[in-house]
């Protein structure tokens, strides 16, 4: 398993907030994803709380799996900026995952 699949299987999904086009951050209970390409939402909201499932990797998406829905985050960098998305743990602040899409 991928250290980022590691850190949000069976976490809360506890905010989606969209600033501008190609600025997104998607909140878990500890810790958080900030994306600068397309982000794609597909999640139905019910009584239970949304939970991560699992992670798909491929060469144009990182997709998170969640028990009623998908969140899809291009791998595909949309500006001058390399990074397409970066992970920060609240419980270790020194770490982050960072991905540069297809390199």
């Amino acid at each position: 398993m991928d250290l980022i699949a590691e850190k949000l299987i069976g976490k809360e999904l506890r905010e989606i907030q969209h600033k501008a086009k190609y600025d997104t951050m998607i909140i878990f209970e500890d810790g958080s994803i900030t994306a600068w390409t397309d982000v794609k939402v597909s999640i139905s909201f019910g009584d239970d709380p949304v939970i991560v499932r699992d992670v798909v990797w491929s060469g144009e998406w990182f997709t998170i799996l969640f028990n009623e829905g998908e969140i899809r985050v291009s791998r595909i960098p949309t500006s001058t900026n390399p990074e397409c998305f970066i992970y920060g743990s609240i419980g270790q602040p020194t770490l982050m995952i960072v991905d540069r899409g297809e390199e």
